[in-house]
């Protein structure tokens, strides 16, 4: 999963069209958060335990998540029926 904070006319085809381009199929992401700001640490590290802890369970996680369709290649929205598909393992990861 890969978090981002982004602007206005954010477009998240054209990220799933730029990420295909530039890396290797077992380095994209998966899951994208969309998150309005990045938590720091007082020592300006990123806290990325409560991320973790949150997995990509859509009804646990206010965010905007997106999930890439294998069949499009497309980042496509997560919603409970696609995550209960790959929970339940009719999505292979």
């Amino acid at each position: 999963m890969a978090a981002l904070v982004t602007g206005p006319g954010f477009d998240i085809a054209a990220l799933a069209q730029k990420l295909a381009g530039n890396l290797p199929a077992y380095a994209r992401p998966l899951f994208i958060r969309i998150q309005p700001e990045i938590e720091i640490t007082g020592t300006f590290k990123q806290k990325k335990g409560d991320l973790v802890r949150e997995g990509f369970d859509p009804a646990a996680i206010a965010d905007p998540l997106y999930f890439l369709d294998p069949v499009s290649s497309r980042y496509v929205p997560l919603d409970a029926t696609l995550h209960a598909a790959i929970a339940g393992g009719k999505i292979k990861l």
